[in-house]
């Protein structure tokens, strides 16, 4: 079985790969675990980022089954969390359970780093057919289980009724084509250009924004089992296109534009009529100045429907003192019980499918209900590969490039296959 080293960029000081049991995990990471015990005693750590989940009502109700197991939970901001994570992986002294997300799982798991789930879902403790099928793919890793889905994300696109009015033009549908999206943004930005509105606000986003794009063109990000990017693809190329021309022709900010200023944020602050939202944006939206004015539909259509699909999950430590106890409540953050308080919060979709109402009520006024329609019907899984980081920072640098016009789509498209092609082959090599 093939292990991977950490890259440079992306490095886990001190950390090495053990070899592999014959559970298909490695090392300690493949043992079993044992959650039969609902009167074991233990104290343990959960790490999160801060967000609008009610963790503690989640918390309150996994001591209903395990009373004798004390949760502390740590929070961090997102934007310092996985370095956080890291520092803490290179120092020996992970939290017992923590949220993972997808671009860093892979790194955790190909490291031991991770309990195997694997025991769990043999015994009939753990059903991944509960949760979309992209987010059990994408917490798997060399066919082996490691992370609990807790809340998934879907996109759509957001709309401000009032601007569309202004502007005299009719109002999306769930059958807007990307045609009908281009045409629409570019009478909007051409009408309101005195009021400094844009008709569609773009960007160089890839899991709200072109990454969608490319999916529903019939591109790729990598290919099938993460050896090769795909940006220069006929399909990842003419979504690419189609960003770059709505730019050029005004429809949606320059590029630096997007980059001081955040498209949720023009959107909120009225200066945008549309934008490509997460559903994790719901609460922001509901709280700001066009709160009133907006509304939601699903993606346009390109050669294809597509929406990309991540969301978190919950792990824990294969080397927590308390591996059985973190891995019980692990496993209960993903139980329907659960999913229903994390979908009370509003905060995002759960994953426990069956349990998406308690999100859509939570903010009735929007039409919610789109996002986990869209993802259970054409839902795609998030890109990653063993070291998701080291390539995302070379993407994060050059499609900015492509979409400002600094590089032609076929050469920036070749160069960035190029470079992400020499770090998937590194990665293969160790």
């Amino acid at each position: 079985m093939r292990r991977r080293t950490v890259l440079a960029g992306m490095a886990l000081a001190g950390l090495t790969a053990a070899g592999c049991s014959n559970g298909g995990g490695g090392g300690d990471a493949g043992g079993d675990v044992d959650l039969s015990d609902t009167e074991m005693t233990a104290s343990i750590e959960f790490a999160v980022w801060e967000s609008d989940f009610d963790w503690d009502s989640v918390i309150e109700g996994f001591n209903q089954k395990y009373p004798n197991i004390t949760v502390q939970m740590t929070k961090s901001p997102f934007k310092d969390f996985f370095t956080r994570l890291q520092t803490q992986a290179s120092g020996g002294n992970l939290p017992d359970a923590f949220m993972m997300n997808g671009p860093n799982f892979q790194l955790y798991a190909s490291h031991d780093k991770l309990v195997s789930l694997e025991s769990v879902v043999d015994e009939g403790g753990l059903d991944f057919a509960n949760y979309p099928e992209a987010m059990g793919e994408l917490y798997t890793y060399e066919d082996v289980p490691y992370g609990v889905p807790t809340s998934y994300d879907s996109i759509g696109l957001w709309f401000n009724q009032d601007l569309f009015e202004k502007a005299g033009v009719e109002l999306p549908t769930d059958e807007w084509a990307w045609e009908d999206l281009h045409d629409a943004a570019k009478e909007i930005s051409d009408q309101l250009e005195g009021d400094g509105v844009y008709g569609f606000a773009g960007g160089a986003y890839n899991q709200e924004l072109f990454y969608n794009l490319i999916f529903q063109a019939g591109g790729a990000v990598l290919n099938e089992d993460a050896t090769k990017a795909e940006y220069s693809s006929s399909g990842s190329r003419k979504a690419l296109q189609f960003l770059r021309d709505m730019v050029e022709d005004g429809s949606s900010p320059t590029i630096q534009t997007t980059a001081d200023t955040s498209p949720d944020e023009l959107f909120k602050s009225g200066k945008a009529a549309m934008v490509y939202g997460g559903s994790f944006r719901v609460a922001g939206y509901a709280d700001s100045a066009v709160a009133d004015a907006i509304q939601v539909v699903p993606l346009p259509t390109g050669e294809q429907r597509g929406v990309v699909l991540h969301g978190g999950a919950v792990v824990a430590h294969a080397d927590s003192e308390n591996r059985d106890a973190a891995a019980a409540f692990a496993v209960y953050t993903g139980t329907e019980e659960a999913q229903q308080i994390i979908g009370e919060s509003g905060a995002s979709i759960p994953a426990f499918q069956g349990t998406e109402q308690e999100y859509i009520a939570a903010h009735p006024e929007y039409d919610l209900a789109i996002f986990p329609e869209s993802a259970e019907e054409y839902g795609f899984e998030y890109p990653v590969s063993a070291n998701t980081q080291a390539w995302l920072e070379v993407e994060s640098a050059m499609i900015p490039k492509i979409l400002a016009g600094d590089l032609t789509v076929e050469d920036g498209t070749e160069q960035l296959d190029e470079k992400i092609d020499a770090l998937l082959a590194e990665e293969a090599e160790q």
